[in-house]
């Protein structure tokens, strides 16, 4: 579903034209858009390291034949095909979706221009199509989809906050089943990478595979060792951190739908929402380069 960007322009003059009455805290949604970029930024650069370490697995873990046109398939525990980016394009569609949604209703609750809320809307809707094709089960897709039409609703009201009720009353169905769905995914993705580092050991542990004790070339490859279980530890806090921030959307969502009814009310959620993003961002900052 979206908004026809041909009736925003009229409709949102109506919108602006609201006075101090539906004035609101737009301090709270800007430091939620901020902190959705970064849990996104973050996210992406972890999926990418994670796609990184599969591959590299895949390669030591190929067994002693020729290589085929499939080149170092992926393979599971059970040594299985697996089809790691049908996860993760989930993911990446699901954190795009929630960071394009606070882009949103950052620009609703602060005002902005016709041409801002209007490019908001169709990068909301845009995002919500490659949410769709994903394969995310389509409760959780719809449901945050009703946003798009709501927003352009939004701009029709006499104030502010009555449009960000409706925008976000009608979103709150569809971000409680993204968020679960999405609990579902990441702990498939945990449990890969449990699988590529105990594979990796297992090769780093073979008889004949580590230098000799107390030689320099033993502890250039313990060091090497050392390093590569860093990267993975790296990669599965980044994922727990996503994980989070994603879990906990909805509730931090449903705060900040009271505050607006209740301007007082503490919004506990969206400082956890923060500090999992600023962790992000220093994990990501971290890891290597594609």
């Amino acid at each position: 579903m979206s908004v026809s960007s041909s009736c925003l322009p009229s409709a949102l003059a109506l919108f602006l034209l609201a006075g101090c009455a539906g004035s609101v805290d737009g301090g709270k949604f800007s430091a939620l858009r901020d902190a959705a970029s970064q849990v996104n930024r973050g996210g992406q650069a972890s999926f990418a390291q994670l796609r990184r370490e599969a591959r590299d697995s895949a390669v030591l873990s190929y067994a002693d034949r020729k290589v085929g046109v499939q080149g170092f398939p992926l393979v599971n525990a059970q040594g299985e095909s697996y089809d790691l980016a049908a996860p993760l394009s989930r993911v990446a569609a699901s954190l795009d979706a929630l960071d394009c949604y606070a882009q949103a209703l950052a620009k609703l609750a602060g005002g902005g221009k016709t041409e801002d809320i209007d490019h908001a809307s169709q990068n909301l809707a845009a995002s919500l199509r490659g949410l769709q094709a994903s394969g995310m089960d389509a409760r959780a897709a719809n449901g945050v989809a009703i946003a798009v039409d709501a927003l352009g609703q939004a701009m029709l009201a006499a104030q502010r906050r009555e449009g960000l009720r409706g925008v976000m009353d009608r979103a709150q169905p569809g971000l409680d089943a993204l968020a679960q769905m999405i609990e579902r995914v990441d702990a498939d993705l945990k449990l890969y990478l449990l699988n590529i580092r105990l594979r990796y050991l297992n090769l780093v542990n073979r008889d004949g595979v580590r230098p000799p004790y107390h030689s320099w070339e033993r502890y250039r490859f313990d060091q090497a060792v050392a390093e590569q279980l860093a990267s993975y530890d790296r990669l599965d806090q980044a994922l727990a951190a996503t994980d989070k921030a994603v879990r906990d959307f909805p509730e931090l969502h449903r705060q900040l739908r009271a505050s607006l009814d209740q301007p007082g009310r503490p919004v506990d959620r969206l400082h956890d929402f923060i500090a999992e993003a600023r962790r992000l961002r220093a994990l990501y900052r971290e890891m290597p380069d594609s």
